[in-house]
């Protein structure tokens, strides 16, 4: 799976694509195909959502930048799993984006979904924040260190692209969903700044090994830039479940 951020401009194609193959880990032979885009669509917004429930779980407001196919995941997955929420702020540079996620996701969640008139108002507006926009080695830092305020919390799934570089060495605690992958990106430039010193992994938040949020004055930043085997897993459950079913096409090699 890549991503080529000049797709859509382009070719008029998703900026993410990729193909999965799943094989038998005792045969070695291929046991099924499935379409990346669509495992990976499904299973960032998911660690965001329990990363948000474990570390802000009574926020009252959500702000999502970017409200492509990720934004949509993300706005639909938050709004189911924090029960509190009242009020959800969506952004995008495309209005006719921001239009289209409003009217799919409104009849599903019972917040509020409100067009921000820019970032500014979002980040102002929010408990709880995400990110899902382009992934370049460049930092863009659409997102300002003054419109960020202590008790926020901030879940970044493109690299931290879109942030002031200065916002997660303000946080209390910057937590990762892979540090060996964030030290990768960061040797491959992807972190022009450098890499703010890392808490704790995402997942040693969720299992309880590692404390979540202290009290209600932090900063927190939690970036999950996706990990590959999260979706292997998901593709070997949705083929067992296809199989118990009796779904999916076969196709013959």
């Amino acid at each position: 799976m890549e991503c080529y951020p000049n797709n859509p401009v382009k070719f008029n194609l998703p900026q993410t694509t990729g193909l999965l193959i799943l094989n038998d880990i005792l045969s070695g032979c291929p046991i099924a195909v499935m379409d990346c885009v669509w495992l990976t669509a499904m299973r960032t917004p998911a660690v965001t959502a329990l990363a948000a429930a474990a570390l802000h779980p009574d926020a009252k407001t959500f702000g999502m930048f970017g409200c492509g196919v990720q934004g949509v995941g993300h706005v639909r997955f938050i709004g189911h799993t924090l029960k509190n929420l009242k009020k959800i702020y969506v952004y995008d540079i495309r209005k006719e984006v921001m239009d289209k996620l409003v009217e799919e996701l409104q009849p599903e969640v019972d917040a509020e979904i409100i067009k921000a008139n820019g970032p500014e108002e979002l980040a102002k507006s929010c408990e709880v924040m995400s990110s899902a926009t382009l992934i370049i080695r460049e930092t863009l830092s659409v997102v300002k260190k003054e419109w960020v305020s202590k008790g926020q919390t901030i879940l970044p799934c493109d690299l931290n692209t879109f942030w002031d570089p200065e916002i997660p060495r303000m946080a209390d605690k910057y937590i990762v969903d892979s540090i060996d992958e964030h030290k990768l990106f960061a040797d491959m430039g992807y972190f022009p700044d450098g890499l703010p010193d890392i808490y704790c992994e995402t997942g040693e938040i969720i299992a309880g090994s590692k404390k979540g949020r202290d009290n209600d004055n932090q900063l927190i930043v939690c970036s999950n830039i996706g990990i590959s085997v999260c979706d292997m897993v998901m593709a070997r459950e949705i083929f067992n479940r296809a199989i118990e079913q009796g779904k999916g096409l076969k196709l013959k090699l």
